[in-house]
């Protein structure tokens, strides 16, 4: 993604802006507004959120690009083409369909649907998820039985699980591994 950014900012502000690739404008065109100065950022190239913030800010810009920008989603914290992400919500879904047909008893099947929703959160939010959260749920789903294993295996073998978990940590790397049968110690990523 390619940002081009403009940031006027007061010169009374507590805090200096961070260097970086940017310059401070001579040009009588770009002028500050009085009581500031104007940096322009040319452009930024991201492959994440680009955020600007600070007091005494203000930030405008445009981002332009091939059109194959649009064709990337965060999902759980790292990049995701639309099919990929669809896959692992599919899976979950599944997981949530094979926690629906098992015969678990009330207690059970509560624990279940609360972990299930657990590890859909971690895997599908925004954000980086809590591997400890994410691993915790996983491994409380596992135990009730052959079934609904199956459908967490089905989970984290997508390619996107594999992003994810290599994003959340060294626990989930590792419950992951085991999952997909790969020894740790053969220096194997398992990932993709």
């Amino acid at each position: 993604m390619l940002v081009n950014v403009t940031i006027l900012h007061n010169k009374n502000a507590s805090r200096p802006l961070q260097k970086g690739v940017m310059k401070k404008m001579h040009d009588e065109q770009d002028a500050a507004p009085p009581g500031g100065m104007k940096i322009d950022i040319g452009q930024i190239s991201s492959a994440g959120h680009v955020v600007i913030a600070g007091r005494d800010a203000n930030v405008s810009g445009s981002t332009r690009g091939d059109g194959s920008d649009n064709d990337v989603v965060i999902v759980g914290g790292v990049e995701a083409t639309p099919e990929e992400a669809a896959q692992l919500r599919q899976s979950l879904d599944h997981l949530d369909q094979t926690i629906e047909a098992a015969n678990l008893e009330p207690a059970a099947y509560t624990a279940a649907k609360r972990n299930a929703a657990e590890l859909k959160g971690q895997f599908t939010s925004q954000s980086k998820p809590n591997e400890h959260l994410l691993v915790q749920a996983a491994e409380a789903l596992y135990q009730f039985g052959p079934d609904i294993a199956g459908a967490i295996v089905a989970a984290f073998t997508t390619p996107l699980a594999g992003k994810i978990v290599a994003y959340a940590g060294e626990r989930a790397l590792r419950f992951y591994r085991r999952l997909r049968g790969l020894d740790i110690e053969d220096g194997a990523d398992g990932v993709g």
